[in-house]
């Protein structure tokens, strides 16, 4: 019986064989980069007795297994080979405090990759007959549905803030990229959609869904962007709906964590130091209503707060209250 399927192979000189060629070319630069050292191989935290290395980072990556993944075809697009080199750095950021010498070198590295990127089209196709070809992506019906649903959420007259990447350098709120996790934006889905990267509307929906997620995770409840980003999400859902892609109820786009980390804590921990007295009572008063064993007043002369005792919906509701007050003063200022 002969096989439903065959695996693409390059034609030498095709479109997807140069689009690949650009990206090994980019990704020998990084890998021949001396600053590149401690990510050219996956993170062997055994050795390094790093036993909380795999609690916190979910999906390791490492240059090196990007490079064999691109010399083994496994990527359709180049945007999919970037969301892996990106995830390096966005690793070794997450599980390195900020002035660290690996999250300053993944910094550094992360912008050279970035500025490498100038005239390589994240939707190139890798692959023979990818970006849109016949074996994966939406049926051309479904696909102009989605994209007129799409032309129509970005038309409304609150999609301004949302159509592109959120530029946090430039907003100067370095702690958003240890917030939120899965950036999402418009113009993002727009560019994915265009290269029929997704395979059902479904998948739109999920990535739309995220930007308003992150835009109401980051923002406080009462700010003109959290309200936005709540009003655009209604809108979507109703011109989603009839593609089967519509989100009823929560908004987290599977964004929201499941568990805490390391991380997470020490970031509270950081933020709460820099809150006011009248603030720290406040986020005493959290605690006390949802998580009261967390709250030690044995010593009559200051209230302390077990991070570590606190459940997953007491920290969330106790980060974002610590946060909002962080974004109200620096209003003020």
């Amino acid at each position: 019986m002969q096989k439903s399927s065959k695996k693409q192979k390059l034609t030498p000189g095709g479109e997807a064989d140069k689009n690949t060629k650009k990206c090994l070319g980019v990704l020998k630069a990084l890998l021949r980069n001396p600053r590149a050292g401690p990510f050219v191989m996956p993170v062997d935290w055994k050795a390094l007795q790093l036993p909380q290395y795999p609690k916190m980072i979910k999906h390791p990556m490492d240059l090196g297994t990007v490079e064999t993944k691109l010399a083994a075809g496994s990527y359709k697009t180049a945007r999919n080979w970037a969301d892996d080199v990106r995830l390096v750095w966005s690793n070794a950021c997450t599980f390195n405090t900020e002035g660290s010498d690996v999250f300053e070198l993944a910094t550094q590295l992360s912008n050279d990759f970035e500025g490498r990127l100038d005239g390589l089209p994240m939707s190139a196709s890798l692959t023979e007959g990818g970006g849109g070809g016949a074996q994966r992506g939406l049926q051309p019906e479904e696909w102009s549905a989605c994209k007129a649903a799409l032309k129509e959420i970005r038309k409304h007259k609150d999609a301004a803030p949302f159509l592109d990447p959120v530029d946090w350098k430039a907003l100067g709120i370095p702690d958003y990229p240890t917030i939120i996790k899965r950036p999402m934006d418009l113009g993002t889905v727009l560019q994915r959609l265009e290269g029929n990267e997704y395979n059902s509307a479904a998948e739109m929906a999920e990535e739309i869904n995220l930007v308003w997620g992150n835009a109401m995770s980051y923002n406080m409840d009462d700010s003109w962007i959290h309200q936005s980003a709540k009003g655009l999400k209604k809108f979507a859902d109703g011109k989603l709906a009839p593609l089967g892609g519509g989100r009823g109820g929560g908004y987290s786009g599977g964004h929201e964590p499941t568990e805490l980390t390391f991380e997470m804590k020490q970031r509270l921990n950081d933020n709460a130091n820099l809150l006011t007295s009248k603030d720290l009572y406040g986020m005493v008063g959290i605690v006390e209503e949802q998580c009261k064993t967390a709250v030690d007043q044995s010593n009559p002369a200051e209230v302390e707060i077990d991070i570590d005792s606190l459940d997953l919906p007491t920290f969330l509701k106790v980060d974002k209250y610590v946060r909002d007050c962080i974004a109200r003063a620096k209003k003020k200022a």
